[in-house]
C-alpha cells in the first residue's frame, strides 16, 4: 500500500511539471424589470425613423429621430417580477463567455524538487519491499534447513537411546549371572537416562523448528486448525491442534518414544 501511494504521489509531482491548459465556457440569461419612462419625439423632428433632419441647403444635420434629445413625457411602462422571469426564460438578454488559460512552467525548481523527492521515496520503498522478500525467502530456507537437521538429530538420538537401552538390559543380565557389578549397572542406567534426555531435547527442538518453519511459510493457523472466522463467531467447528500434544492430548515419554519412529 505504501508503494501504491508513493506511485500516486510520483505521478502527481510529474504532472505538476507539465503545461496546464484550462478552457472555460459560461452561458447565462438575465431577466430585467422595473419602471421605464416613455417620451414622445423631440420637437421639430420627422416621425420617420430613417429620414435625417436636413438644413436649408439640403445637407444632413446629423440629428435623427429618436436621438438623445428627449421629447415630451408620455407615460411610464411598468414591468414587475413576472416580466423579469419571462424575459429570463425567453432568453431575451443572453450572456456568453469563453476563456482559455494556458500555464507553462519554466524552470519550476520547487516542482522539480518535489518530483525528485517522490522518485527517491518510490525507489526507497521498492528497495525495502525487495529486502522484505529476500528476508522472507532466507527465513524460509534457514528454517527448512534447521528442520531437516533437527529431524536427523531426532533419528540419531533415537538410535542412540535404543542402543543404550540394549546396553543397559545386557548389563542387567550380566549382573544377574554374576558377571558384572552394581557400579557398571548404575553407570549404564545413567547413560540410558542421558540418552533419553537427549532424545527429548531433540524432539523439543524438532517441534520448535517445525513451528518456526510453519511461521516462515505462513501456515501456522492452517496447520493448527485455527480459523479467523471461528474467532469472530465464537463457534469452533473442529478441534484445534496445540503444539506439544498428540491428537489433542498431552502425552508422556512412553507415547513419544513409541511414536518417534513413525514420526
Amino acid at each position: 500500500m505504501n508503494l501504491i501511494n508513493s506511485g500516486i504521489d510520483l505521478k502527481a509531482t510529474r504532472n505538476a511539471l507539465l503545461p496546464t491548459a484550462t478552457l472555460t465556457a459560461q452561458y447565462g440569461t438575465v431577466g430585467l424589470a422595473g419602471n421605464q419612462p416613455v417620451f414622445g419625439p423631440a420637437p421639430g423632428t420627422f416621425v420617420a425613423t430613417t429620414i435625417p433632419i436636413v438644413d436649408a441647403a439640403g445637407n444632413p444635420t446629423g440629428d435623427f429621430v429618436g436621438s438623445a434629445v428627449p421629447g415630451p413625457f408620455l407615460r411610464v411602462d411598468k414591468a414587475g417580477f413576472t416580466d423579469a422571469v419571462s424575459s429570463a426564460f425567453h432568453n431575451n438578454f443572453p450572456d456568453y463567455q469563453i476563456s482559455l488559460n494556458v500555464q507553462i512552467p519554466i524552470r519550476n525548481r520547487s516542482a522539480q524538487a518535489d518530483n525528485q523527492r517522490a522518485q527517491l521515496q518510490h525507489r526507497q520503498l521498492e528497495t525495502q519491499l525487495q529486502q522484505l522478500k529476500n528476508a522472507a525467502l532466507l527465513d524460509v530456507r534457514n528454517t527448512y534447513i534447521a528442520l531437516e537437521q533437527d529431524r536427523a538429530r531426532v533419528e540419531a538420538a533415537s538410535k542412540a537411546r535404543e542402543l543404550q537401552q540394549q546396553t543397559f538390559e545386557a548389563e542387567q543380565k550380566k549382573y544377574q549371572l554374576g558377571a558384572s557389578t552394581v557400579y557398571l549397572v548404575i553407570q549404564t542406567q545413567r547413560d540410558l537416562i542421558a540418552a533419553q534426555g537427549s532424545e527429548l531435547r531433540a524432539l523439543a527442538d524438532l517441534a520448535e523448528a517445525k513451528a518456526s518453519y510453519e511461521r516462515a511459510v505462513g501456515r501456522t493457523l492452517e496447520v493448527n486448525r485455527v480459523n479467523i472466522a471461528d474467532a469472530k463467531t465464537g463457534d469452533v467447528e473442529r478441534e484445534t491442534l496445540i503444539p506439544g500434544t498428540l491428537h489433542g492430548q498431552v502425552v508422556g515419554r512412553d507415547k513419544i518414544w513409541s511414536t518417534s519412529g513413525q514420526k
